[in-house]
């Protein structure tokens, strides 16, 4: 149990890094879509070979960081779903927006798991995993630094519409999808159509 916990808290505090890494890269203009495009191709033929054939230093950080259950379908699957929603943010909403449902996407999640796990104590109904606790933690955190790209009220939003579907199971078929492409596409929604049709 100690074990997983701590599997847990590294796969949070890399996913923490690698978006505040992301937003600052995206936001300079030091990366674009066409290079985020690559990446996602690369790493889904990389996961395809890793299913097959141990990948020096490759195969290492997806044991460090990857969950057993990932490892046997899809390798690196919290990272390529990662790389989709962000091309897909930056593909459909406006920079400013698109940077909200990142930061909303880096620190919902986590925030909402690392609170709930240590501090939660009130299951939520939609998902006995999570608490409320948590819940509010993530939209509060996410809701603050999204703020700094768009209107507090869109963060606010648009962090609380993430914590929401963050808490749903959705299956496409057998294939669930991930929350990696979930909250920040449901941010990015939700903040763009009240800018566009409420404002």
């Amino acid at each position: 149990m100690k074990h997983q916990s701590l599997f847990e808290l590294k796969r949070k505090l890399f996913h923490i890094l690698g978006g505040i890494l992301g937003i600052f890269l995206i936001q300079f203009n030091l990366i674009n879509t066409r290079i985020i495009f690559s990446v996602l191709v690369f790493g889904i033929i990389l996961s395809i070979i890793c299913l097959k054939h141990r990948v020096p230093i490759i195969s290492s950080f997806l044991d460090t960081f990857g969950r057993k259950e990932e490892q046997e379908h899809l390798p690196g699957r919290a990272l390529i779903f990662a790389a989709a929603g962000v091309l897909l943010c930056l593909q459909l909403f406006e920079k400013n927006i698109a940077l909200a449902s990142l930061i909303i996407l880096t620190f919902s999640d986590s925030t909402s798991l690392l609170v709930g796990k240590y501090l939660g104590k009130t299951k939520t109904i939609l998902n006995k995993e999570k608490n409320i606790e948590g819940t509010i933690a993530g939209v509060l955190v996410s809701t603050s630094l999204a703020s700094f790209f768009v209107p507090f009220y869109l963060a606010f939003i648009g962090s609380l519409a993430a914590g929401f579907f963050e808490l749903l199971t959705i299956r496409v078929q057998e294939l669930k999808v991930d929350d990696n492409l979930i909250i920040p596409l449901s941010a990015g929604t939700i903040m763009f159509l009240v800018q566009m049709f409420l404002i």
